[in-house]
């Protein structure tokens, strides 16, 4: 009989061990296997968990990354070219880019490259969803390379966005990308955070308006907004532009509506933006005297030495008063070139930011020049958070990087606290008592014709008794002594005197808290916000009473044990 060998993995020899004698020929030469450490592995299933994605939503951008970062990785705009479909390719088209007339979106200068308007009865909300769903998208696939896993999210949005649009960005996120919760953080603090102050006025010079807000240790304690921003400075910039295109087109028409069609139809949206990056600036303040140069031991021989040198090598000392600008246009029909005197684009900023030629007292509340905004904010807060504000001044938003205008509103500022002080009663009866020496002379007389002070005793001509609210403290020893020590090692508060900060902005702020994982006020459960929406956030967070004496307070964020079951919107709600 034939005997049929089974298969090598039921084969005896392989199960029973060979004996000492007769050993095994040695395997041929492989790499061993290492077993790597689960520390050392692929940390995507880990990063789901741990990492937290910072988004800050504005009415023009969005930007977005990890916690930790200093600066975003995506920077996303909401104009109608990236709102286009997949499969979309009629941007590579003969002639698209001059067929940007028959593109035009909205009523207004610049409706559709902005998310939202502050006057939501003609917003579609709906439509505000899907556009912050495909800009969050995009940046999570193109920008930080990662999937639609779940992932905790901190939102960075303003204290003075409406409650419907909150409602709608916290929807559609929670519906399109369900992280498990989503923090909500104020800009105005998180800017001052990433200055690295704890008390600041912060002037954001956005789009639609510029927001005012006085911040002390980290807590937003006044907002004021003006309707004077980007938008109204972009389009007195258009229509400085239009004008110098077309001169007739304000004047044939009689109609100010079809006046304003006209206009839209001369350049694009994206070429005047361009302009306004390149070419815009600021004057400098009338008001302040110009600096005088120091003097030294022979300044006017020095000077005049300057002079006899600068004639010998043909330097002319004062330059060209107003120079002329060629700017190229390639949206209008037919393409041209305009020659602009490089002081009328200056005039827009003017106008529409500081209101030149108008009265203070033909504003409304809500319409405020940016100077007069400033001090009107620093003149309502008290005396103590007023000094620390005024030395901590933080100007962000993109209108702060027009050249010259944060000087321009510090040396307007400064000027009106020099012309006006501090005082917020206004008038000419005012006035009359300043000016009329008479009337101050007759108010102190009365100031001082009240209750005598009865002395006791017999009183020495020589050396008259004051009163003890006059009277000097004596000096204590152990009080200085104490404040001594406690000085050491302290750096002096800086108080009392205009002074602009530098900040890294809100989204900074953002990563930087998220990062460290403090917990902030509003904190949104997915599951919660799933069964109630945005009528659950009724009740207060309790906090324990260690975290009521903390300087974070409830406009910013808090620390302790809270009851998960209960949650608010903070500020927003």
């Amino acid at each position: 009989m034939s005997t049929i060998s089974g298969p090598p993995h039921r084969s005896v020899s392989n199960i029973r061990p060979q004996p000492a004698g007769n050993p095994t020929p040695p395997a041929a030469p492989h790499t061993p296997l290492r077993t790597i450490s689960s520390s050392f592995g692929s940390p995507s299933a880990l990063r789901a968990e741990e990492d937290c994605i910072v988004v800050e939503i504005g009415s023009r951008y969005l930007r977005a990354g990890f916690a930790g970062h200093a600066v975003p990785k995506a920077l996303i705009d909401y104009g109608p070219e990236q709102q286009r479909r997949a499969g979309d390719y009629r941007e590579w088209e003969v002639g698209y880019d001059k067929d940007w007339r028959k593109r035009i979106q909205g009523n207004s200068w610049g409706d559709a490259y902005e998310l939202w308007k502050l006057d939501l009865r003609g917003v579609d909300l709906d439509l505000v969803g899907e556009k912050i769903e495909r800009a969050i998208r995009e940046a999570f696939t193109k920008y930080l390379l990662i999937d639609s896993r779940a992932r905790r999210m901190a939102l960075v949005i303003p204290s003075v966005l409406p409650l419907p649009l909150l409602s709608t960005i916290l929807d559609s996120l929670f519906t399109n990308f369900q992280p498990p919760t989503i923090s909500l953080m104020s800009a105005p603090v998180l800017t001052t955070v990433a200055a690295g102050v704890r008390s600041a006025l912060v002037v954001d010079l956005g789009w639609a308006e510029t927001v005012v807000s006085g911040i002390y240790e980290y807590r937003e304690v006044q907002c004021t907004r003006s309707i004077r921003g980007t938008k109204l400075h972009g389009e007195e910039m258009f229509k400085m532009l239009a004008e110098a295109i077309d001169p007739t087109a304000l004047r044939e028409e009689s109609s100010e509506t079809k006046a304003n069609d006209e206009i839209r139809q001369v350049l694009s949206f994206e070429e005047c933006e361009d302009i306004i990056t390149r070419m815009a600036w600021c004057k400098s303040s009338k008001r302040m005297e110009p600096k005088t140069t120091s003097l030294g031991l022979t300044p006017v021989k020095e000077e005049d030495e300057l002079r006899s040198s600068m004639r010998s090598l043909n330097i002319n000392e004062e330059r060209e008063a107003d120079p002329i600008i060629s700017i190229p246009l390639h949206s209008t029909n037919p393409p041209r070139t305009l020659r602009i005197p490089f002081s009328k684009f200056a005039e827009p900023c003017e106008t529409a930011l500081f209101a030149a030629g108008r009265l203070p007292e033909d504003f409304d509340d809500e319409e405020l020049p940016l100077h007069l905004l400033v001090y009107r904010a620093l003149l309502r807060l008290p005396v103590d958070l007023r000094s620390m504000c005024m030395s901590r001044i933080i100007f962000v938003g993109g209108g702060s990087n027009i050249l010259g205008l944060k000087e321009r509103i510090m040396d307007e500022v400064k000027a009106l606290i020099e012309k006006l002080g501090w005082d917020p009663v206004r008038g000419k009866a005012v006035e009359q008592l300043r000016s009329n020496p008479n009337l101050l002379r007759h108010r102190t007389r009365q100031a001082r014709s009240g209750p005598t002070e009865v002395l006791q005793g017999i009183s020495d001509p020589l050396h008259p008794r004051t009163a003890a609210a006059f009277t000097e403290q004596e000096p204590d020893p152990i009080e200085d002594q104490i404040k001594r020590e406690a000085s050491k090692g302290s750096k002096p508060v800086e108080l009392g005197f205009l002074r602009a900060v530098e900040s890294l902005g809100a989204w900074s702020g953002g990563s930087l808290l998220s990062h460290l994982k403090i917990p902030t006020v509003s904190v949104i459960d997915r599951e919660q916000w799933h069964q109630h929406g945005i009528a659950g956030a009724s009740k207060e967070i309790d906090l324990s009473a260690n975290a009521k004496r903390q300087s974070m307070g409830p406009a910013a964020f808090k620390s302790g044990t809270a009851d998960r079951t209960s949650w608010t919107l903070g500020p927003w709600g």
